[in-house]
């Protein structure tokens, strides 16, 4: 019985043993039973992370598609900017037509000509430019005409530019047209007719108007050319047939069908004033000066600041002297006389500071162009939308490789109506009194207006730059005030993170109160388990050696009686107790660790462990977070009180846009000072010649009212008040 009880606490004893072997290593933990690699397991190779190369090429493709899409939406501030910084970061040595294309697109949308120009220049040294070059080539045809350079239009017009068939045929045509190149001319607006489209009723005009230009005696085919369209052609193009009707059967002679042609104009069409014109004309060609009176008079009423507005004056008092009506010629003649004398007055009185600061207004307003229209008056000005030949579409189908669709926007007649409304939005700066007549004068000279063009451009690319540096500097203070709001979010995150520290220390301290609680119980559980083990390793190794001894007393007192079974179980016995002693012996050295092994005692070691390496990794997050904090308020401090260098570099780069910008205002103001300075002495010397001729027509009138009082027979129609043969409307 005792051997057996013996059994059963060694058999317990080893039991512990193996257990505190699988937990000290000879066995996996639970974590890598649940199939989680613990810290120490090897990721393989061929799961490790895959890394992008970079493609520069793929990322200009992207970024290309994106300023595509900006210039398509109407953003080309972002397109320009986007594409002048992709022109830098590309290959210089081997440039792109693609970016080059679409640069160029937004700078002419932008009104940049001269960087229009420079662009479309090295977009056609590129290969693989040609799909791009015929939009850029109708574009340039366009530019150029704008800028009156009939050579380079009629250059690209010979390498067949893409883009709209019918535009270009007509921007060549009216090319030839502004040089008298009429059988050219012609030939270029049969084309466009042909082509159809929005443009081809204007081909039409113009071919019908180029068939009698410097030869009148084909003016009789011209008007049965236009009279067709007068019939069907209706809004503001067929107010512009119908007056070109009139103005060829006035040149033909045909007096009473300009008439017809002129009284079709709508009285509130922005060609009323040259309908009037003519129609006025006409009758007094065809002998009906009474009827003439009522045109003139609205003429002159309607429209004051025109230049022939005196004239028609002049001639309404010469109407009612050729109809008899003396005396009220006599009268009007007085009144205009002194209408006339105070209009000198006035603008005797205007001094030359006046003109110069109407001049700056109109160039501070952008409106100094209205100076520099051609007759406005005759409707034979086009304004195309700025998009014109590069609106999304056409963009769209360039960067494609593909026919541009037609154009469906229709242009417009630029009038008078047109020009009074943008002037009267200009009377707060240019002031009340300013004389709006000296606006529809007539260009002094064409090297003034091949100035003005040019100076215009300038001016026009210099408010593109300093809006494009103004959208760039924006960028830069939106990308700055961005990366403030992202280190305000950093240092309220970090003040978060903080405050969960500190609530983590004060677990960290509860837990460390909590285990050293304990650890005292544990350490006399300990104590005790020692002892107990101790104790019963040493009856073990009692038990064993008196095992040892009554054996060995048996086998002494058997002796040589003992058969060989009996021997047997004795060896066995012996052996046994042999057994548990060496085991006893090896429990009783390393009880200590025995002791230590057993999970409670280790799982408060492993606790004590990972509580020193929470505490270790606590203060180390206090560490980095009071850096980081520190970092960040230094940097926030910094942003907010001195600007970036890409900031610094964006101001000053606007403020040189803002320096050549103002310098080409200036060159503008002067231009158009100059030229109301000349305006304005010919208006004076206009108003003294028809002062002396109202007073002449006042004399004349009193003198045929004399002979008529007299009853002196005679002609009551005199000469034209100025002296001279009536002049052409045209």
């Amino acid at each position: 019985m005792t051997i057996v009880r013996t059994f059963a606490v060694f058999a317990a004893l080893s039991m512990a043993v193996g257990a505190a072997a699988q937990q000290s290593g000879g066995g996996s933990d639970s974590s890598t039973r649940a199939g989680v690699p613990s810290h120490d397991t090897v990721i393989s190779a061929d799961t490790a992370p895959l890394t992008a190369l970079p493609d520069q090429n793929r990322g200009i493709d992207a970024e290309l598609r994106t300023a595509l899409f900006e210039l398509t939406s109407d953003r080309p501030l972002a397109a320009v900017a986007r594409l002048e910084w992709l022109r830098t970061m590309a290959d210089s040595t081997h440039p792109r037509p693609d970016l080059l294309f679409l640069l160029g697109e937004s700078y002419y949308r932008l009104g940049m000509g001269a960087k229009f120009r420079a662009t479309a220049s090295a977009l056609s040294g590129v290969p693989g430019a040609e799909p791009y070059m015929s939009v850029i080539n109708g574009q340039l045809m366009l530019d150029a005409y704008r800028r009156g350079d009939d050579a380079t239009v009629r250059a690209l017009a010979v390498r067949n530019p893409g883009g709209d068939r019918g535009l270009v045929s007509l921007v060549y045509g009216l090319a030839a047209y502004r040089g008298h190149d009429w059988t050219t001319a012609r030939g270029a607006f049969a084309t466009a007719r042909a082509e159809g489209g929005v443009y081809a009723p204007y081909g039409q005009y113009m071919e019908a108007l180029t068939s009698i230009a410097g030869d009148t005696t084909h003016a009789a085919a011209a008007l049965d050319a236009l009279r067709p369209m007068t019939n069907v052609a209706t809004g503001p193009f067929g107010d512009q047939v119908r007056l070109t009707a009139a103005e060829v059967a006035f040149e033909a002679g045909q007096y009473d069908a300009a008439a017809g042609y002129a009284a079709g104009v709508s009285p509130t069409s922005g060609l009323a004033a040259q309908a009037l014109l003519t129609q006025a004309w006409a009758l007094y060609r065809a002998g009906r000066a009474d009827s003439s009176r009522a045109s003139f008079a609205a003429f002159a009423s309607r429209f004051p600041n025109l230049p022939e507005r005196d004239d028609a004056r002049l001639m309404l008092g010469q109407a009612m002297l050729e109809s008899g009506h003396t005396a009220d010629a006599s009268t009007y003649f007085e009144l205009l006389a002194d209408s006339v004398g105070v209009d000198l007055a006035v603008m005797q009185g205007r001094s030359p500071v006046s003109l110069a600061n109407a001049a700056h207004a109109l160039v501070q307003a952008r409106g100094a162009g209205l100076a520099f229209l051609a007759d406005p008056r005759s409707g034979k000005t086009l304004a195309l939308p700025d998009d014109t030949d590069a609106d999304a579409a056409t963009i769209l189908a360039g960067y494609g490789g593909v026919d541009a669709p037609p154009t469906h926007v229709l242009p417009q007649v630029v009038s008078v109506l047109d020009v009074e409304a943008r002037a009267d939005s200009l009377v707060p700066a240019l002031g009340a009194d300013f004389p709006r007549r000296l606006l529809y004068a007539p260009v002094s000279s064409p090297a003034v207006f091949a100035t003005y063009s040019a100076r215009a451009e300038a001016l026009s690319g210099a408010d593109a730059a300093v809006v494009l540096d103004r959208y760039r500097l924006q960028q830069q203070l939106d990308a700055q005030v961005m990366r403030v709001a992202a280190l305000e979010d950093l240092q309220h995150l970090t003040a978060s993170s903080r405050a969960d520290l500190e609530e983590g220390e004060k677990t960290l301290v509860s837990l460390q109160d909590s285990i050293t609680h304990m650890s005292t119980a544990l350490d006399r559980a300990r104590t005790r388990v020692h002892d107990m083990l101790a104790l019963r390793v040493s009856a073990v190794q009692a038990m064993a050696a008196e095992n040892a001894h009554l054996i060995d007393s048996l086998r002494t007192s058997l002796g040589p009686d003992a058969t060989s079974a009996e021997s047997d179980v004795l060896n066995i016995e012996s052996q046994t107790a042999a057994i548990y002693a060496r085991v006893a012996d090896s429990v009783s050295h390393q009880l200590n660790a025995v002791v230590a092994r057993q999970p409670t005692f280790m799982l408060r070691d492993s606790i004590n462990a990972r509580l020193v390496r929470a505490r270790a990794l606590h203060d180390e997050t206090q560490r980095v977070l009071a850096v980081d904090d520190s970092l960040v308020t230094r940097e926030l401090a910094t942003l907010r009180t001195v600007e970036s260098e890409r900031v610094r570099a964006a101001r000053a780069a606007l403020a040189q846009a803002e320096t050549e910008r103002a310098a080409a205002e200036a060159q503008m103001v002067q231009l158009v000072d100059g030229e109301l300075r000349t305006r304005a002495a010919s208006l004076l010397a206009a108003l003294q010649h028809d002062r002396e001729a109202a007073d002449y027509g006042s004399a004349s009138a009193a003198f045929f009212r004399a002979l008529e009082l007299s009853g002196t027979a005679g002609d009551a129609a005199g000469p034209a008040p100025n002296g001279s043969a009536t002049p052409s409307p045209r």
